[in-house]
């Protein structure tokens, strides 16, 4: 009886698992980084390197964001650098709400943590072939954030 389960457990694993990464097709790039003890240092940046090989197809650029309901604020600032190709770079700052005026967490999941996935740029072309790097640091004005678990970006091809 225990060998059926566990030839059931693993079809029913394996078929999950199909059907999730065929639900993903889309997906050019996706890399999230865990903040070690959901405590994130403000000068500590979380860098992603990103070889864009297709200058012709536009892309749809999200930011993950995964919190505990630990964490003190509705909002979260970002600085957000992007290094292209030849060294040429473009900074932002961009503000994100992870709970509604009433204090509900927007993100998903159940638990003490909740996932954020945000639209940067929507149809966007990169114009330089090669390694794009974006750093991600928080602004809020606290020296070290509490709260936040992980943070990641996300490229899909846009439709």
């Amino acid at each position: 009886m225990k060998i059926i389960n566990k030839i059931i457990g693993v079809f029913i694993i394996a078929s999950l698992t199909v059907g999730l990464q065929s639900c993903d097709g889309n997906r050019y790039f996706e890399q999230n980084i865990e903040i070690l003890n959901n405590n994130w240092a403000y000068n500590d940046a979380q860098n992603f390197y990103v070889d864009i090989t297709d200058t012709t197809s536009s892309f749809n650029f999200y930011l993950n964001i995964r919190n505990t309901t630990d964490y003190p604020y509705a909002n979260l600032y970002l600085f957000i650098q992007t290094t292209f190709p030849d060294s040429v770079y473009a900074r932002d700052t961009i503000e994100f709400q992870l709970a509604n005026v009433d204090g509900r967490w927007m993100g998903e999941g159940y638990g003490e943590y909740k996932y954020s996935h945000f639209i940067l740029r929507e149809a966007m072309r990169f114009s330089q072939k090669g390694v794009h790097e974006f750093s991600i640091e928080h602004g809020m004005r606290k020296d070290t954030l509490s709260g936040i678990s992980d943070i990641g970006i996300r490229l899909e091809y846009y439709p």
